[in-house]
């Protein structure tokens, strides 16, 4: 009988399960392809350059994991607010509270079941997909990646069907203590608005106050630091929270009391119907305002970082090659790219000392970075006499970056000299040939820059015993921005599937909710229909309704994204880039839910008419 029960249930109410289960589609297969990328221990064991994409991947479930489960217990309790009326009435034909509690507890697990297999076989063709983009653009191979592997289809069950368990348990335990009489009455129970002008001034102030000074915080992040990632997200979401508590009923109570407004049309419906269901849509509204801001700034942020690996690696190495006895492979392929300045410096070693050329250095100095004023500057001429103290040969700070950027494999094993071109032509030990290479675009070259590194491999085994090109990397520009990269692609996909994962998620909540509400305006709607209102009225109203609700959080969302990208100020050097392509997404898919749910409302109010 419960199973038949449960059944009936979710056929009758399957346009509202329908929302959960696409919301819980979309999230299963999210969360499988993080595991994925992030527990295939033999391919990430063959591939070094994914070891700095796992905990990215890692983090994103996390995240991910903890978002599912209260969109989770949000959407249950907003099933059982559908269904409580339903559930009196099997409590008045002799139905026992914990048999009506296993029969909402078997459809949300029906519905987390049905959504595991879909979610799962999504997720597949969702790790398929990524893996192949970002391998595509790491230049890693395919080598042991298995797109289905059972371990990440083992814990993706485990936790949906734990957290599934978990949340329809409480909202039992909670049906278990309402009183029958209240579950009947449910959908006649109207949601009083009580007017406290003090208390509305009051939340109004610090609703402001509090954002200014979120909104302060994120603009001068850069020079706040940690202090402003502590007070940013906290004041700002007080101040979102005091914002819509104070302010939302009172900006449609005004409206409502506005005649010119209200005598067009059946605008006074609309204000009215606004007006009735505030007291529940206003924390509602302030969540997805915040989820607004997490889910475009996240798409955003992926962004960001993914653009940030190439602007900080210019900004760290001057020269875009530095290639160690190169042979006539190595000068072919330099021959083939535009450079701006190429110079080629000589370095000796023995058991104690790297020795540099002065007349060499002074020649033909190399670019650096002045970490001070953050200029590309190229250091002064070495004076002649250069002291010695405690084995350490004090030359100019700027000096000590330009022999890092002429040796960047050698420079920091062992004491270096700069010696006068005749001490040095009598100096015993091996030689070294240095040839540094600078293009105007770092970027456009990245495949030729990977064939003079697996040129130099040879070269470095040779040079530095123990060097094993399968395990060990060239120190190059292009072996730290292979490794940068690899990290700012996970966190670009990482950002851009939570985005997309958070904004079905919070689009599906503020659908649920205005959708659960449907039913009990039929009447409303039938009374107008017999008073001779036009059809097309109504479908206008509706529109305009749900249009305002859509519209606060929307609004707020967006202008928490526009000044919340501050908060990556003092990490990135462009956190607003692309800002536009994760605002076009955040539009694409909150105005389709809008329209949908427009769809959906029409469809349930005035199906009868």
């Amino acid at each position: 009988m419960i199973l038949k029960l449960a059944l009936t249930g979710m056929r009758k109410k399957r346009r509202d399960y329908l929302i959960l289960f696409t919301g819980l589609i979309i999230s299963v297969a999210v969360f499988y392809m993080f595991l994925t990328m992030s527990l295939n221990k033999d391919f990430i064991a063959r591939n070094s350059v994914i070891n700095h994409i796992q905990p990215v991947f890692l983090v994103g479930t996390v995240l991910l994991s903890v978002t599912t489960f209260f969109y989770l217990f949000y959407t249950n309790s907003f099933l059982l607010s559908l269904r409580k009326k339903e559930f009196g009435l099997y409590g008045l034909i002799g139905v026992k509270k914990q048999q009506i509690g296993r029969v909402f507890r078997l459809e949300t697990l029906v519905i987390t079941i049905g959504a595991l297999v879909i979610g799962l076989a999504l997720g597949v063709l969702l790790s398929r997909v990524v893996s192949w983009l970002l391998m595509s653009g790491l230049d890693v191979g395919f080598a042991e990646f298995k797109v289905i592997y059972v371990p990440a289809v083992m814990w993706t069950a485990v936790y949906f069907l734990i957290a599934s368990f978990i949340t329809s348990s409480v909202h039992s335990a909670r049906l278990a203590k309402t009183p029958i009489i209240e579950l009947l009455r449910s959908d006649v129970q109207s949601e009083r608005v009580v007017k406290k002008p003090t208390l509305t001034a009051l939340q109004t102030m610090l609703g402001v106050l509090f954002l200014g000074i979120g909104y302060l915080s994120l603009y001068f992040m850069e020079q706040l630091r940690f202090i402003g990632l502590f007070t940013a997200p906290v004041t700002t979401t007080a101040g979102t929270y005091l914002l819509f508590a104070a302010l939302l009923p009172v900006i449609v109570r005004k409206w409502k009391r506005n005649k010119k407004a209200n005598l067009r049309g059946i605008n006074a419906f609309t204000s009215g119907q606004l007006n009735f269901r505030l007291s529940s849509l206003k924390w509602v509204l302030a969540t997805i305002a915040m989820l607004i801001a997490l889910s475009a700034g996240a798409i955003a942020g992926g962004f960001a970082f993914k653009n940030d690996a190439f602007l900080s690696i210019d900004r760290s190495w001057q020269y875009d090659a530095a290639l160690y006895n190169p042979g006539s492979a190595e000068i072919a392929l330099l021959a083939t790219i535009p450079l701006q300045e190429q110079n080629s410096f000589h370095v000796k070693q023995d058991d104690t000392y790297l020795y540099y050329v002065r007349e060499e250095l002074n020649a033909a100095p190399p670019l650096v970075t002045d970490w001070e004023t953050y200029r590309v500057v190229r250091p002064e001429p070495l004076p002649e006499n250069m002291k010695i103290e405690d084995d350490y040969q004090i030359i100019p700070d700027n000096w000590v970056a330009a022999l890092e950027t002429i040796n960047p494999a050698l420079a920091g094993t062992k004491s270096f000299r700069i010696v006068p071109l005749e001490q040095y032509e009598r100096i015993t030990g091996e030689e070294v040939s240095i040839l540094l290479a600078r293009t105007a675009d770092f970027s456009a070259y990245l495949q030729k820059w990977q064939a003079l590194e697996e040129l130099q491999n040879d070269v470095y085994s040779t040079m530095m015993p123990g060097f094993d090109p399968k395990t060990d990397a060239v120190t190059s520009k292009y072996s730290q921005f292979k490794s940068q990269y690899a990290l700012a692609s996970g966190t670009f996909f990482m950002g851009f599937f939570l985005g997309l994962a958070f904004l079905t998620m919070m689009a599906s909540i503020l659908m649920f909710k205005i959708l659960s509400g449907a039913a009990n305006d039929i009447r409303r709607y039938d009374s107008l229909r017999k008073l001779g209102v036009r059809r097309k009225l109504l479908e206008n109203s509706i529109s305009r309704e749900i249009l305002i609700v859509f519209l606060f959080p929307g609004v707020l969302g967006l202008m928490h994204v526009l000044v919340g990208m501050r908060l990556f100020s003092f990490i990135l050097q462009e956190p607003y880039y692309r800002l536009w392509v994760s605002i076009l997404i955040f539009l694409a898919i909150y105005g389709g839910y809008y329209f949908f749910t427009v769809h959906l409302y029409r469809k349930i109010v005035l199906s009868h008419q």
